[in-house]
């Protein structure tokens, strides 16, 4: 959960930060404004072919991925993206031997899982680097995770991403009967990762129990890693 009551942003003046309001209209097109300029999303990495015929390309997955999840001026959030998208990639990639889903549908997937993200963040980066204005922690997720469906979008379309891919792109953040396998793979792969990478955010035995909605028990749990 993001804390709404946190509407501040950081308007820097030489070297020193000074805490200022930043108006709702204003943030908003800090993202429509670069958005409308198809400045945010990478042209289509040659190396997404070879992942899409599901080959174990992982030099191909680190160039997409160093390219996609590179952004400057705000790179310390962009490394935890870089780094979710390569450990999901490799869980989905597991899971999908387990499940017998299609790996080249939930290697992709995996990867891009959190692209539209990735690109909300390089569209803010960009309108804060053109106006001195620099937003808050709080307000920084609140902002990407509300327009990280359009940038999903945007890069579905300009990579030509197969509609099997596209469509755990859209729907892997809801985790319920009606989903897709290959959803809920990345789905479960995106914990699977989180914990590997920030297991102090995670209660015991929780991915046990999505695990088994999936129908994984707890030897091959384990043997995922």
């Amino acid at each position: 959960m993001f804390n709404r009551s946190a509407q501040r942003s950081f308007a820097r003046s030489g070297n020193t930060a000074v805490a200022t309001p930043l108006p709702l209209v204003l943030r908003e097109s800090l993202l429509t404004g670069f958005a409308a300029e198809g400045l945010v999303v990478p042209a289509r990495p040659a190396a997404l072919d070879a992942l899409l015929r599901g080959e174990p390309a992982e030099s191909a997955a680190r160039e997409i991925a160093d390219t996609l999840f590179v952004v400057v001026g705000r790179d310390r959030e962009a490394e935890l993206l870089h780094d979710s998208a390569l450990a999901t990639r490799s869980k989905s990639l597991a899971l999908a031997k387990l499940l017998a889903v299609p790996v080249e549908t939930v290697g992709v997937a995996g990867l891009l899982h959190r692209a539209g993200e990735a690109c909300a963040l390089r569209a803010l980066a960009l309108a804060e680097s053109g106006t001195q204005v620099r937003l808050d922690a709080p307000s920084r997720a609140e902002l990407c995770a509300r327009h990280q469906p359009q940038f999903t979008e945007q890069l579905i379309n300009a990579w030509g991403l197969p509609a099997t891919v596209a469509d755990v792109l859209r729907t892997w953040r809801q985790f319920r009967p009606t989903s897709s396998r290959a959803s809920a793979v990345v789905y479960y792969a995106h914990l699977l990762a989180s914990e590997a990478l920030h297991p102090e955010f995670f209660a015991p035995g929780l991915l046990r129990s999505v695990g088994a909605e999936l129908g994984i028990d707890a030897a091959q749990l384990d043997a995922i890693g």
